[in-house]
This record gives structure tokens, C-alpha cells and sequence, in this order.
């Protein structure tokens, strides 16, 4: 008897405390139960986690904010915010990353600058890498200018032109994504240690078979992942005997250029960092932090890049005033398909200047209109508030809890960008005429690449480069789509489109 009535009174605690804890407390007692809801039962974790798992995440997240406004709880520890108030305590303020970020981006099982939760060590190391990603580095640098020369004239020009010869259709989200890795390791590793994807298909195709089991969780998962960081590990072996060649004697090649990103960071390293002392270690902080350089470059790149294509090929219009605007370029791009002295490197046209690329306001309009409505990293940026909390939109929110803001909720807000579904280039034509174009406000809603201190790192050489690869591409070629099945974009954190395709006919411009 006694043991029965000890039973039941153990069950009732149980149930109690069960009670309390996810209904009770959550409901009417946490700071977060005067947040609206993003659904009825946000008081419990299970419907955030259900729209994650079957691919509804972010079009959930827009539909409650569209619904109940610029703050949700998603959670009985989440709130997802849709405002500038909101963005600028959450990535300005130095909130500490979510743990997730660890699972998904840590290699070598060595952080780097995205899996880094903590603020301090992240704008400790970012400070040792950043110079070089600079925008007016980048627009000055004679490697980057050099490996840009090359990998049009070598690799892209050669293949798009046999592609248009033999009016055979490309599938160009594999073709961004080698352009991607190929513009990015030559930039890292220096151009005799990049991959050469444009050109070498087979490699091309065993990377991103490797990169897909990886990134999309199938069998063989993890065996990929070590074989992919071989590669890189092998990259920056490379790299570092290049740059102690380049230690005795200066470059002897006109077709050969500096690791820029690898020298810059392994010297930083060596020079301001004692926890690196050990060889073994500075080996695994390097290759850790300039993989995911070399993933952000395939993967978030060639989003980009595709969806510029498909909106242009629905376009003929569109190209032709591109087209139109790029051949105003001194130099243009358009000789680079009479070049025949391969052997010879100055007889490689010069480039355009990037800042007078930079400067063209259509494509800037273009490159802009894309990736506000097809970001390729539209899910939600989770945070952890500071221990002493903070206040957003008027609501007290304690410390720990897990916050974001996601890029399609702020790119899809139709009192900044009216008719926000629409590709329309024009809205960054008007206005102040200031940054890249656009109303202030505009740009203080647009995203693609985050803000404050943990914003990407590459925005500037992302933006240069695929600028470039655009305007050679249409200087020389319209395209027209073979296949667009599928290019609705995945609704998760990296939205790559659905088909995993867009097939294009390119047409040579006489």
C-alpha cells in the first residue's frame, strides 16, 4: 500500500512538473508568452520543428510575420524578428551565434569564422583575413586581375564558345559553380593550385558529387566530407610551398599569381596568434577557415549566378540594353575571342577596370534585383541573446533565448520593395544614387549578405567576380532556356534550385 500511494504521488509530481513546465510556464509566466505567436501552438517546440523538417521553414516564418508582424515566438525559446530595430540589436550588437552553426560549417572539427559562436575570437581572426577581401583591394589587385584574364580567356571563353558552335544546350548551375571554385582557389591557393572545373569536367563532377552527399546528408556522408577536406588540406600544402618559393625569388610567370588569401592568413597567424605556435594546429586553423571560403564560392556563388542567367534568358530585352550598356566598357569585353597566342601572357587583353564594371548602373540593378528576390541564403540567421537580455519592438526578451531575422522576410516587404515578387531592376536605378543604388531604405532592408560583424566575409570579391563572369558573358552571347523545370528555389537555410539545373542555349553575338 505504502509503495503505491509513494508511486502515485511520484506520477502526480511528475505530471505537475510536465504541466508547468511545457504548458503553465510557457503560456503565462515567460517573458516570451506576450510575443504574438507564429501559430497556435508556438508555445511548444513542435511546429517550428515540423515546418524545418519537411522543407516549410521560411515561407512559414513570412506567412506568421505577414500575419502577426515584425516579431514572432516560434518557439518556447524562439522569436524570429522582421524589423530594423530587430536587425540591428541582433547583428550589431554582438549576440553569440546558435550552436547550430557548429554542426554545419565546422571542419577538421576546427572552427572558422562561421562556426565561431563566441564574438570576440571571430573578430579576432576575421581582422587577420579581412584586408584582402577589402573592396579596394580587391578592385586593385594585380592576382586578381590576373587569374581573371586567365580563367575567362582559357577556360570560360573557349567552352561557352564550343557551346554555342555546336548549338549544344549547358547547364549552367554547374558551370556557376566550377566558375565559382575556380575564380575562389586561385584567388586562396594562388592559379597553378586551383581546380580547374571549367574546363575538367570529370574532377569537376567528383567534387560536387562529394559536396552533395555531404551538404544533403546522404549515405556515404561523412566519407565525403573527409575526402573533401583532403582536397583542401593537399591545396594548402601547395600554397604554402608556393609562398616559400616566393620568399627567395618574385613570381616568374606572367600566368602565375600569389596565394593572396593563404599567405595573408598563415602570416597572420605566425605573427599575432600564440595558440597557433603548434605547426599541426595553424595547419588545421587555415584549412578549417579557407574550405568554407571554397564552399561559399560553389555553392552560395552559383546560386547567385544561375538566377541571374534565368532571369536575363526570360529577358531578350533585358540583354539587349545589358549588352548595350557593357559595350561602353574601355576596353570591352567582346576581344577576348580573337585571342589566339596562348603561350604568350601579354598578349591577354587587359580587363575592364572593376571599379568602371562595378560603376555600369543596369547591371548593377540587375545583380542586385537577384539576389534580393532569390537570396541564396534565405533562412533564418539564429543568435542567442546576452545574458541580461535585451528589448526588441517593445518587448522584453530574456537572456538564451535563440532569435534570427531571415533574408526573405526583410527582401519581401512590399512598403520598401513595392511589388516584391516582381524582378525588377529599375527600383535599384532611382534614388540617392548612393552605395550601390537604390533608396536608403532600400538598402538598409537588403540582406544577401548579412551585416554587422559576422557579415560574409567575400561580399566584395563575390560581387567583383560574378559582376565580371555577367558582363563577359553578355557582352558575347544571348541565351535563350532549354529547361527551367525546377528552378523554384528549395525552401531551406542554402536555396539552391529544386531541379538542381537550368539549361540554356548560349547564341553567339556578332
Amino acid at each position: 500500500m505504502y509503495f503505491v500511494i509513494l508511486l502515485t504521488s511520484v506520477l502526480a509530481a511528475i505530471l505537475f512538473l510536465s504541466i508547468y513546465h511545457y504548458i503553465i510556464l510557457p503560456i503565462f509566466i515567460s517573458p516570451l508568452s506576450k510575443i504574438p505567436n507564429a501559430h497556435w501552438t508556438s508555445f511548444l517546440p513542435f511546429w517550428i520543428w515540423w515546418k524545418r523538417r519537411t522543407g516549410f521553414e521560411n515561407r512559414s516564418i513570412f506567412a506568421a510575420h505577414q500575419e502577426h508582424g515584425p516579431i514572432l515566438r516560434l518557439g518556447p525559446n524562439e522569436v524570429s524578428v522582421a524589423s530594423l530595430d530587430g536587425l540591428r540589436q541582433i547583428y550589431t550588437g554582438g549576440f553569440n551565434k546558435d550552436p547550430w552553426y557548429i554542426g554545419e560549417f565546422r571542419n577538421y572539427s576546427t572552427p572558422n569564422l562561421v562556426s565561431m559562436m563566441d564574438y570576440k575570437p571571430h573578430s579576432a581572426q576575421k581582422r587577420m583575413v579581412s584586408n584582402v577581401y577589402s573592396k579596394s583591394y580587391v578592385q586593385n589587385s594585380p592576382d586578381l586581375q590576373t587569374l581573371s584574364k586567365l580563367i575567362l580567356n582559357e577556360r570560360l571563353f573557349p567552352l561557352l564558345q564550343s557551346t554555342a558552335d555546336n548549338s549544344s544546350p549547358l547547364n549552367v548551375y554547374d558551370l556557376a559553380g566550377a566558375a565559382g571554385m575556380d575564380f575562389m582557389s586561385a584567388y586562396i591557393f594562388g592559379i597553378t593550385n586551383s581546380t580547374n572545373f571549367i574546363s575538367d569536367i570529370p574532377s569537376r563532377e567528383h567534387y560536387f558529387k562529394l559536396w552533395r552527399n555531404k551538404e544533403r546528408r546522404l549515405p556515404g556522408r561523412e566519407t565525403a566530407h573527409g575526402q573533401l577536406e583532403s582536397i583542401c588540406l593537399a591545396r594548402c600544402k601547395a600554397a604554402e610551398e608556393l609562398s616559400q618559393q616566393l620568399t627567395d625569388q618574385p613570381l616568374s610567370s606572367g600566368f602565375s599569381t600569389r596565394p593572396v588569401v593563404y599567405s595573408q592568413f598563415s602570416s597572420q597567424l605566425a605573427q599575432k596568434s600564440s595558440e597557433y605556435i603548434n605547426p599541426q594546429s595553424k595547419r588545421l586553423v587555415i584549412a578549417s577557415e579557407l574550405f568554407d571560403h571554397m564552399i561559399a564560392s560553389h555553392d552560395t556563388g552559383s546560386i547567385s549566378l544561375i538566377y541571374v542567367f534565368y532571369e536575363l534568358s526570360k529577358n531578350p530585352g533585358l540583354q539587349s540594353s545589358l549588352r548595350s550598356e557593357l559595350l561602353t566598357l574601355v576596353p570591352t569585353l567582346k576581344h577576348y575571342l580573337s585571342r589566339t597566342e596562348k603561350s604568350d601572357p601579354s598578349s591577354i587583353p587587359v580587363l575592364p577596370d572593376p571599379r568602371s564594371i562595378d560603376a555600369l548602373p543596369l547591371l548593377n540593378g540587375i545583380f542586385y534585383e537577384a539576389l534580393r528576390l532569390h537570396t541564396a541564403t534565405p533562412g533564418p540567421q539564429p543568435r542567442i541573446t546576452p545574458p541580461g537580455g535585451t528589448t526588441i519592438d517593445g518587448y522584453a526578451i530574456p537572456g538564451g533565448v535563440r532569435i534570427s531575422t531571415s533574408a526573405r522576410c526583410l527582401h519581401q516587404n512590399a512598403e520598401v520593395y513595392p511589388e516584391p515578387l516582381a524582378f525588377k531592376p529599375e527600383r535599384w536605378m532611382h534614388g540617392d544614387g548612393k552605395g550601390f543604388g537604390g533608396t536608403e531604405e532600400m538598402r538598409r532592408w537588403f540582406w544577401a549578405f548579412s551585416s554587422g560583424g559576422r557579415m560574409c566575409l567575400g561580399s566584395n570579391f563575390a560581387t567583383q567576380v560574378l559582376k565580371l563572369i555577367i558582363a563577359s558573358v553578355y557582352t558575347n552571347y544571348t541565351t535563350t532556356i532549354i529547361d527551367d523545370e525546377g528552378i523554384e528555389q528549395m525552401d531551406t537555410y542554402t536555396a539552391r534550385p529544386v531541379g538542381d539545373k537550368l539549361i540554356l542555349q548560349f547564341h553567339r553575338v556578332e
